[in-house]
């Protein structure tokens, strides 16, 4: 009898990983459409800006022939440029800072920009094994970056406000993905 339970205990666990992954795997490979659009952008109970989505999701070319895995690939490139080019204007200013609270600052965020592309070179080998997990996990750490990166500029005494732009918008994008892999 406790054997039973046991084997079954253990059962339980399993169905509900595999009815998780049976529904990510159908979810992804169904096309996007407008209301889906509209669904993720207007989310109340969400933190992200709705002109940002919209301005994202509505400029990718053929997203209405894109399924929702093609769509989170495009969009983990897409923020994985912007924070390689966020990356290389820290460091510009890292080394063309005198001020050393700043130059500290800027070489936080350049490292942190760094490791968020990592984190999404992740994600993308995580989409494409199906491992949506792990997708999870590294796309949210690309958001952690940004918000490291975000506190870590709070201090600079001359902060430019478009660092702070750049820094929502990509934690924005990076939102987007989480919204369509686990929504």
């Amino acid at each position: 009898m406790v054997a039973y339970v046991k084997n079954n205990f253990l059962l339980v666990p399993i169905i509900v990983l595999l009815l998780f992954v049976v529904s990510s795997y159908a979810r992804f490979s169904t096309k996007v459409t407008k209301d889906e659009i509209s669904d993720i952008c207007t989310q109340k109970d969400r933190d992200i800006n709705e002109l940002v989505c919209f301005e994202v999701l509505e400029s990718i070319p053929g997203i209405a022939t894109r399924n929702h895995s093609d769509l989170a690939k495009f969009l983990i490139k897409y923020d994985s440029q912007k924070f390689s080019d966020m990356m290389k204007q820290f460091q510009s200013l890292e080394n063309s800072t005198t001020d050393r609270s700043s130059k500290g600052s800027y070489h936080v965020c350049s490292e942190t920009s760094d490791l968020a592309i990592g984190c999404f070179d992740t994600a993308l080998t995580s989409l494409a094994n199906k491992d949506y997990l792990t997708l999870y996990y590294n796309v949210g750490c690309t958001m952690t970056m940004a918000g490291t990166c975000r506190d870590e500029l709070s201090t600079v005494v001359k902060a430019n406000p478009q660092l702070f732009k750049d820094i929502s918008f990509v934690r924005d994008v990076a939102f987007i993905v989480l919204m369509r892999t686990f929504m």
